[in-house]
């Protein structure tokens, strides 16, 4: 979490020795990937995150795991709870959705930085700091792109009729994410626009 009185983090201290670490935004979001990537075990993905935090294959499993315990924790650590900004999953009573995602949206997130505040983050890529994206990226306004895409994906479409009832739902499809589009998923979107349609039938 970015503070105004200390520096930013770059390092780790195991056992009296200090490590420096990669808390470059780009490679915090690979490991985002990384543990959500099902094709490792846990305790491979353990090992992967280490050596990319610390450029070397850890030799210590006791190491490698409190660190990267500590690591997630720093890095997912948030000012102010979970917002709809901070976190990255929207509940319903039917399922839980992700509601953006660093890769799909990547291009969302690329505009939005470049129209608020005029940084390539593929310039920023190894220089900038976790914390600094971080901050950045929650502060992202609703007249940006990504945070455009957000509204639409959360809007409650269930007191719309007509046309604008069509042209939100046809939004929500195009914007949907691909993790997103499991069978129940798409079953409970279907209900829900049966449900629409019956109550505008009855109108």
């Amino acid at each position: 979490m970015l503070s105004l009185t200390e520096p930013l983090r770059s390092s780790y201290t195991y056992q009296g020795k200090e490590y420096q670490i990669d808390l470059s935004f780009d490679n915090v979001i690979r490991m985002y990937n990384l543990l959500e990537d099902e094709t490792f075990q846990d305790a491979e993905k353990i090992v992967i995150a280490f050596e990319m935090f610390f450029g070397f294959e850890p030799k210590d499993a006791e190491f490698a795991m409190k660190a990267i315990d500590e690591i997630t924790g720093y890095i997912s650590k948030s000012a102010y709870g979970n917002d709809p900004v901070e976190s990255d999953v929207v509940s319903s009573e039917v399922n839980t959705q992700k509601l953006f995602s660093y890769t799909q949206d990547a291009g969302a997130i690329y505009a939005s930085f470049k129209q608020q505040y005029n940084i390539d983050l593929i310039a920023e890529q190894g220089k900038m700091h976790w914390d600094v994206f971080k901050a950045l990226f929650d502060g992202l306004d609703e007249n940006t792109y990504f945070r455009r895409i957000l509204d639409i994906r959360r809007k409650d479409v269930s007191d719309l009729q007509g046309k604008e009832l069509t042209s939100a739902i046809e939004a929500q499809n195009y914007y949907e994410l691909d993790e997103n589009k499991t069978v129940e998923a798409q079953e409970a979107k279907v209900a829900s626009f049966a449900d629409s349609l019956k109550a505008l039938a009855q109108s």
